[in-house]
């Protein structure tokens, strides 16, 4: 019951203000790294180009990303690897 008048009042989702903050420090942490959403679309390009002469990747699941941790940069890569569970190994 509690959480049908949450729904009711709004107090169950983000507000206006905390999604247009959240979009802001996206902005914000593109134009800080000075990386293009461009630039960054060329990287995740080659990562796949490159890994692709060693081992199968699947282009539509690879995801690559900017984060920050204190005053750093990070830039993330998510590429999941078809077939890369570990075998046991048999002596």
């Amino acid at each position: 019951m509690s959480g049908l008048i949450d729904r009711l009042s709004g107090r169950g989702r983000p507000s206006s203000a905390k999604t247009a903050k959240d979009r802001l420090v996206v902005v914000l942490r593109h134009d800080r790294s000075e990386i293009s959403p461009a630039l960054l679309e060329t990287l995740r390009d080659e990562i796949i180009r490159v890994l692709s002469a060693h081992i199968e990747v699947d282009p539509s699941a690879v995801q690559v990303s900017l984060f920050s941790e204190g005053r750093e940069q990070h830039l993330k890569a998510d590429i999941p690897l078809p077939g890369a569970t570990r075998r046991k190994r048999t002596l």
